[in-house]
């Protein structure tokens, strides 16, 4: 059985109707362990976009009304702070005001995450793509859940989607990575994704490098048959 992620520092954020996702890494134990160990994880909050160089959406983003950029900041700091129920009560507000932006539907469909609440989430994920149907962070997070329903063509739009969008949103080439590796059996695309996720980083993950060299064993044992 697969283990979900433990969480590490370093968010992936959202800021201001910006959309960025949320990925974290597990430990590297080393073989058939190190890959039990992976899978895509979906509960930490949206707020300020962190990782430099990330080009941003084609679709214009519709300005915030008075009053709702103070409410919006307010909702993601009490995330940040993990009072998800009080941020859902401020971003259920500015959803209602403004259905037209996408990043309050992606904070609030976090808030949903957090509280296991996968049909709402998938909804306000879905909302957001209306909005802007570049948006990455909920493309990413409707592949995750996609896959977790067993549904992998359909997480694999999803990420191929997002890549399409922001070919420089690292987290989705991490997902893909794993979603070809673990359930799709696709080894050489896997490889193909874990490199691209390395190229995006600041410095390439450590653990993830790991990943990479195990793979390309596996690859090369396979070619050799």
């Amino acid at each position: 059985m697969r283990k979900p992620f433990t969480k590490i520092t370093g968010a992936w954020l959202v800021l201001a109707l910006l959309t960025a996702g949320c990925a974290t890494l597990p430990g590297n134990n080393g073989g058939a362990e190190r890959r039990a160990d992976r899978s895509e994880q979906v509960e930490a909050p949206a707020a300020e976009i962190t990782q430099a160089g990330l080009p941003a959406s084609t679709v214009k983003v519709p300005p915030l009304r008075s009053g709702n950029q103070a409410l919006f900041e307010r909702a993601v700091s009490l995330m940040q702070e993990k009072n998800y129920t009080a941020a859902q009560v401020l971003l259920l507000e500015l959803t209602d005001d403004q259905p037209e932006l996408a990043g309050p539907w992606v904070n609030l469909g976090h808030t949903y995450l957090a509280a296991d609440d996968g049909e709402a989430a998938q909804q306000s994920f879905a909302r957001a793509l209306q909005a802007n149907p570049q948006n990455c962070d909920a493309l990413n997070q409707l592949g995750v859940m996609a896959r977790k329903r067993g549904e992998f063509a359909a997480a694999e739009d999803f990420y191929q989607r997002c890549i399409k969008a922001q070919p420089g949103y690292a987290p989705v080439h991490l997902n893909l990575g794993i979603l070809y590796e673990l359930y799709m059996g696709r080894l050489s695309e896997a490889l193909a994704a874990y490199n691209d996720y390395q190229v995006t980083l600041p410095e390439p993950d450590v653990r993830v490098a790991g990943w990479v060299l195990d793979l390309e064993r596996r690859v090369g044992a396979i070619a050799q048959r």
